[in-house]
C-alpha cells in the first residue's frame, strides 16, 4: 500500500497525517519536544507506522509523498536563539536596519519598544563600494575591507553573516564578490546575500529580511539536514519537502537555502487546507480559525482563494517574502491565566507550551491555563484525553485555578474557570475581526473553519461574537495543517524591481523591455522549479505586478495574463484590475492618475498530485444519531449560567445524516467539539460536523 504522509510540528502537539490509497484520513498526534523537534516528528510517525502493522522501515518506503511544517525558524525569532550574525553593507548606513521605517503597531504609544537588531550596530560594518541607480559600478569593491570585516567576525564568534550593498537587485557583482571572500575567510559561516534572498527595491526590507534568513539559517540548517539524512538512511525514498510561507511546499535544500520563507511554515498549510475544503464542500468564503496548544491563526479565504501579502512582521521584524495573510495571536490550549497589576483576569499571550505544558499534564506546570479551565468546565474527560493515551489530573488544575484566580479574586473554580474561557473567548473573536471586519468583509457571509486541537470547544462563541451563523469541523480538524500539506504544490516565489508607468500622463511602458525582463525571470524560476524534479509538464508560471498610484508609498499586488507576450491591450486589463483592487482594500480608486509598476514577481508552480477524499454516505439518509451516544457528563454552560448533564457522542461513530441540539459534547480521539446551546449539529457526506446557529436558520426560513 501507498501512503502520503504530512507532519506539522506545533506548540504543543506535532500532528501527523497518513492518506492511504482509498483516501482514508488517519490521524496521529505526540507531544511536541521543543528541544529538538525531530524527536517528536519520529515519535508520531513511528505511531502512525505502527497503526497500519509496520516498523517505521517498513512505512518509509511506502511514502509517495511526505512534507513536513516546522516551527524551527519562527521560534528562533521568537526566542531570540538564532545565529551570532554579522552584516556587511555599503559604508554609510549600516544605520538602516535600526533606523526601520516609521510604521508603528500602535501609533498612540509614544514608547512602544521596537526588538533589537538581529545584527548588533558592532557587527554591522561597512566597505567602500558603491552601485548607483542604473546599476552601474560608481566605486568598484575595496576586497581588504571585506577581510577586516571576516577577522572581526572570526575574533567575535560569528556564525552567520548576512550582505546587502545598495542597488544589489540592479547589479549583484559585488554581493557575489563579498560572499566568495566570506566563504573563503569563514568557511564555516552560513551566508545569505540580498540579491538572492530578496533582488528587490527597499534597503530596510532587503536588509531586514537578509539578516532574517541569516540568522535562522544555521538552526535550520542543521535540523532539516540531519533530519533529511536520518530519514533517507531508515528508508524514505522521495523527497523530503517543508511547507513554506507561501503555501506551497520546496525540498529541504531549498528551504535551508531560503529560511526566511519558511517562517508561517505550518500556518500557511492550514489555509490550503481551507482552499481545498472550500471547492470540495461549495463553500468559497470561509474563515479559518486554528486553535493550538500556544497560538491562535485566524485566516480570511475569499471566493476559494487566500490573500498573500508580500510582506510582514514577525516577532517584530520585517520580513518581505510572499506569505500568506495569517493574522496571529497567543491563544491556545496553553495560554496562561493571570492577573495584572490592576487585578484583572488576563489570559495569554504566553503559553505554557508543552514543557511543562498545562496543569493538568503533571509535567511541572504550576500556571493555569486554558485547557486547566476547560477541563474544570467540563469540555474535556479526563479519562479520554489523546484516546486515553495521555492522563490527566484535574485536582491539580482546580488547585491552580483556585490558588492563582479564584481566591485573590474573591470567586469560586467555577466562577474563575468560567472567565479564562470567555476572555480567550473575546481575544480571538477580536483577532477574527482583524482579518474580515477590519477588512471590509462581513462575517455572516462567511463560514467559520475549526481547526486545530482545541478551536472546537470555543468556536461557537467565536462565531457568535463576530456575527457568522455556521461553523465547520473538518474531519481531521484537530491535525488540519498537517492535511493542508498534502494539498500543496512546489511553490517558488521570484522577484525582480521593475520600474515603469501605466496610463495617462506617465512616461510608460518599453513593452520589449517588459517582455524580455518577464522571459529572464521565468527562465531563472523555470530551472529553479526543475532543479526541485519537478516534471515540465506539470510546471505552471504564474506572473504578478507589484503596482501602485504614482507618488503613494504602498503597493497592491495583482496578477497579470501569463502564457502570452503582453502587448498594449494587456495594459487596460492590468489597470483595471489595479484599480478594482485597490477599490476593494481601500475603498476608493483614481482611474485617472498613472500607476507605477515596482516590481515583477513570477511564481513557480509545480503541481503534486493530491489526495482524493471519498464521500463515506448520503447526508439525506438522516441516521438515527442514537446509534452514536457514549453516555453523558455534567458541562458548564455560560448561557445557562451552571453545570448541565449533557449527551456526549463518538465521534467515530458519526455517520453522514446524523443530526442534534445543543447543548451535546462530541469526543474524538484527538479532539472535542462542543455543540453550545442555541447551535445545531449535522454531518455531511465527508463526515465533517456542520454547526448552525438555531436563530439565523429560522431567518433562513
Amino acid at each position: 500500500m501507498r501512503f502520503r504522509v504530512g507532519v506539522d510540528t506545533g506548540g504543543t502537539f506535532t500532528d501527523c497525517v497518513v492518506i492511504d490509497e482509498r483516501g482514508t484520513i488517519h490521524t496521529f498526534k505526540e507531544l511536541s519536544t521543543p528541544r529538538d523537534p525531530s524527536i517528536g516528528l519520529y515519535n508520531v510517525v513511528r505511531k502512525a507506522a505502527a497503526a497500519f502493522g509496520k516498523s517505521l522501515e517498513e512505512f518509509l518506503p511506502e511514502l509517495d509523498f511526505f512534507a513536513h511544517g516546522t516551527t524551527v525558524a519562527t521560534n528562533t525569532l521568537l526566542t531570540a536563539t538564532g545565529a551570532k550574525t554579522g552584516l556587511i553593507l555599503t559604508r554609510g548606513f549600516r544605520d538602516t536596519l535600526e533606523m526601520r521605517r516609521a510604521h508603528k503597531e500602535n501609533i498612540w504609544d509614544l514608547y512602544l519598544p521596537v526588538p533589537e537588531p538581529l545584527a548588533p550596530r558592532y557587527l554591522r560594518i561597512g566597505v567602500r563600494e558603491r552601485i548607483d541607480a542604473t546599476g552601474t559600478v560608481l566605486e568598484p569593491l575595496v576586497p581588504e575591507d571585506v577581510e577586516e570585516a571576516c577577522a572581526l567576525f572570526r575574533r567575535e564568534g560569528v556564525e552567520a553573516v548576512a550582505v546587502c550593498t545598495l542597488f544589489s537587485f540592479l547589479n549583484p557583482v559585488h554581493e557575489a564578490r563579498i560572499r566568495e571572500i566570506v566563504a573563503r575567510e569563514l568557511p564555516q559561516a552560513f551566508i545569505s546575500i540580498s540579491s538572492e534572498v530578496l533582488p528587490q527595491i527597499r534597503e530596510y526590507e532587503r536588509s531586514s529580511t537578509t539578516v532574517a534568513n541569516a540568522y535562522v539559517g544555521p538552526k535550520l540548517t542543521v535540523y532539516l539536514s540531519t533530519l533529511e539524512r536520518r530519514l533517507k538512511a531508515d528508508g524514505l525514498k522521495r523527497a523530503f519537502y517543508v511547507t513554506a510561507s507561501n503555501g506551497g511546499v520546496m525540498t529541504a535544500e531549498t528551504a535551508i537555502r531560503h529560511a526566511s520563507a519558511t517562517l508561517l511554515s505550518g500556518p500557511a498549510a492550514g489555509a490550503v487546507g481551507a482552499v481545498f475544503f472550500a471547492g470540495l464542500l461549495d463553500r468559497k468564503n470561509l474563515i479559518l480559525m486554528d486553535m493550538g496548544g500556544t497560538s491562535f491563526d485566524v485566516t480570511l479565504i475569499n471566493n476559494a482563494k487566500v490573500t498573500l501579502s508580500t510582506e510582514g512582521e514577525i516577532a517584530g521584524y520585517r520580513v518581505a517574502k510572499p506569505m500568506i495573510d495569517i493574522n496571529t495571536i497567543g491563544a491556545g490550549g496553553g495560554s496562561i491565566a493571570w492577573l495584572d497589576k490592576g487585578g484583572m483576569l488576563r489570559v495569554g499571550p504566553a503559553s505554557a507550551g508543552s514543557d511543562p505544558g498545562p496543569v493538568c499534564y503533571a509535567l511541572g506546570g504550576t500556571q493555569p491555563t486554558v485547557t486547566d479551565a476547560n477541563l474544570l468546565l467540563g469540555y474535556l474527560n479526563p479519562d479520554y484525553f489523546l484516546g486515553g493515551e495521555m492522563k490527566v489530573d484535574a485536582a491539580a488544575a482546580a488547585a491552580a485555578v483556585r490558588r492563582e484566580i479564584a481566591e485573590p479574586l474573591g470567586m469560586s473554580e467555577t466562577e474563575a474557570a468560567a472567565g479564562i474561557f470567555q476572555i480567550i473567548n473575546q481575544n480571538m473573536a477580536d483577532a477574527t475581526k482583524v482579518v474580515s471586519v477590519q477588512r471590509g468583509h462581513d462575517p455572516r457571509e462567511y463560514t467559520l473553519v475549526s481547526a486545530g486541537g482545541a478551536c472546537s470547544i470555543h468556536a461557537c462563541k467565536i462565531a457568535e461574537e463576530v456575527g457568522s451563523g455556521t461553523v465547520l469541523v473538518p474531519r481531521a480538524a484537530s491535525v488540519f495543517c498537517a492535511l493542508g500539506m498534502l494539498e500543496s504544490d512546489i511553490r517558488l516565489d521570484n522577484v525582480r524591481s521593475y520600474n515603469a508607468f501605466i496610463g495617462p500622463n506617465g512616461p510608460g511602458i518599453d513593452l520589449g523591455d517588459f517582455n524580455e525582463t518577464i522571459r529572464q525571470v521565468e527562465g531563472q524560476a523555470l530551472e529553479e522549479l526543475l532543479q526541485e524534479g519537478v516534471e515540465r509538464e506539470r510546471a505552471t508560471l504564474l506572473r504578478f505586478l507589484d503596482v501602485r498610484y504614482v507618488g503613494q508609498h504602498h503597493e497592491v499586488t495583482i496578477e497579470i495574463p501569463h502564457d502570452c507576450t503582453i502587448e498594449d491591450a494587456h495594459l487596460g486589463e492590468i489597470a483595471a484590475a489595479f484599480h478594482a483592487a485597490h477599490e476593494r482594500l481601500y475603498t476608493y480608486s483614481t482611474p485617472e492618475n498613472p500607476l507605477e509598476i515596482m516590481n515583477l514577481r513570477v511564481t513557480a508552480v509545480g503541481v503534486v498530485d493530491k489526495a482524493v477524499l471519498e464521500a463515506q454516505g448520503d447526508e439525506r439518509q438522516g441516521e438515527d444519531i442514537r446509534g452514536a451516544l457514549k453516555g453523558s457528563r455534567r458541562v458548564y454552560f455560560e448561557q445557562l449560567g451552571d453545570f448541565r448533564e449533557t449527551p456526549v457522542y463518538d465521534r467515530e461513530a458519526l455517520r453522514p445524516g446524523m443530526r442534534a441540539e445543543g447543548p451535546a459534547v462530541v469526543e474524538e480521539r484527538i479532539t472535542t467539539v462542543i455543540v453550545h446551546p442555541g447551535w445545531t449539529m449535522r454531518v455531511d457526506r465527508y463526515g465533517n460536523i456542520v454547526m448552525e446557529m438555531m436563530e439565523r436558520m429560522e431567518v433562513k426560513e
